[in-house]
């Protein structure tokens, strides 16, 4: 009977290994799962912000015109001189609405917002009108908005 028991221990050595393999190979994969997983979430999280990259450097460029435009508006004060003008300049949305915009009518009548329109220009116009919660809106999304709104009476 001993050559059984000697068959039966050749038999279970392989077959132990096999459970320490399989054991080895599932730990690396639940590593290699775990791993795909934040990479994935990665992925995700930059895709999103590639996404919000143009928005804020739209944002950006508004801004940088808004501080040229208040820088050129500053130059052309003298030095030394102080006036009403200079010690309260007006605002952004002021000054957009004391500019006529190219399609409007004027003061005689009713603006007309044009595509040629600015973004800040359409938002003067909105809330002008009397429209709120313009100011995350597109320029698109002002012209439709200004388009279905009655225009401001003079």
């Amino acid at each position: 009977m001993g050559g059984k028991k000697a068959k039966i221990k050749k038999l279970i050595a392989p077959n132990d290994e096999l459970k320490e393999t399989v054991a080895s190979v599932r730990g690396q994969l639940t590593k290699t799962q775990t791993e795909l997983a934040k990479a994935k979430a990665k992925t995700e999280r930059l895709t999103k912000e590639v996404a919000a990259q143009p928005r804020a450097a739209a944002r950006s460029e508004a801004r940088a015109g808004r501080l040229r435009k208040d820088g050129d508006r500053a130059g052309t004060v003298q030095k030394g001189t102080r006036n009403a003008q200079t010690a309260n300049p007006p605002s952004p949305a002021a000054s957009v609405r004391a500019q006529p915009a190219a399609g409007s009518v004027g003061t005689d009548g009713p603006s007309l917002p044009s595509k040629s329109w600015t973004v800040v220009q359409l938002q003067a116009e909105a809330r002008a009108r009397g429209l709120t919660g313009t100011s995350n809106k597109s320029k698109a999304q002002l012209l439709t908005a200004l388009s279905e709104a009655s225009p401001s009476k003079p």
